[in-house]
Formats: structure tokens, sequence, C-alpha cells
């Protein structure tokens, strides 16, 4: 449960991140706001998606260490998914920008923190590299 904590400031950084290259993508390059600003729509929307999923984990936890059951054992899967399609509707309806590139919003920060997770786990955590090749001592 200690390492839930560093996992979300790992994924607020990594949105801070999205949103000020899409904010310095708007700046440098107006004509290109519909893409832009439907990619920031995106990350947002991610953002919010992985909150919802980081609460749920911490609520089926609690209720598993104290032994209790809940409703429904799933992670929020539709209320994650529409979460998404209100920030495409948002932007797409609303705000006029692109839909591929809200899709790509959406899905940025989730892959990225899935590929800093699968190179977090094959990243050794301490010793030497000679002590992974099977040598007997």
């Amino acid at each position: 449960m200690n390492d839930l904590p560093v996992l979300m400031r790992r994924n607020t950084r990594l949105t801070f991140f999205f949103l000020s290259v899409g904010f310095l993508g708007m700046v440098f390059r107006p004509d290109w706001k519909p893409v832009f600003g439907g990619f920031l729509m995106g990350v947002a929307g991610g953002y919010l998606m992985s909150l919802h999923l980081a609460w749920k984990v911490q609520a089926i936890a609690a209720k598993a260490a104290t032994g209790r059951r809940g409703r429904f054992g799933t992670f929020g899967f539709v209320s994650r998914a529409a979460i998404g399609v209100l920030a495409a509707v948002i932007s797409v309806r609303y705000l006029e920008f692109n839909l591929p590139a809200t899709a790509v919003g959406l899905l940025a920060g989730p892959l990225v923190t899935l590929l800093l997770g699968l190179f977090a786990i094959s990243r050794q955590s301490g010793g030497h590299s000679s002590d992974e090749r099977g040598e007997k001592q």
C-alpha cells in the first residue's frame, strides 16, 4: 500500500509534463489549437481516470484487509470509461477540439505509466550486474 502514493505522485508529474507540452504547443502553434486542445482535454480526463482507479484500489484493499466483501468486485471500469467518454464529448462537441488528439491524450498517461513501471521492474534494485550471470560461488 506504500507504493500507491509514490505511483500517484509520478502520475501527477507525468500529467503536468504532458499539460505543459500541450500548452507550449498551443502557444507556439496557435493554428493547431484543436489538436493541442484535444490532447489537453484527454490528458485531464486520463488523470481523472487514474485518480478514480487509485481510489478504487485503496477501497478494495481496505475492504480486503478487514475481511469484508464489496457489492462488486470490479475496479470501476464503467466509471472510468464514462469519464473518458465525458472528456471526449466535452472536447469535441462543446470545445470543438480534435477527437483523435483527445483519444491520444486519454491513452498517453496510462501508457507511459505502464512503460515506466515495466522499466522499473526490469531494472535491478541493487547489487552488482555480475550477480545476474548465474555464476556459482
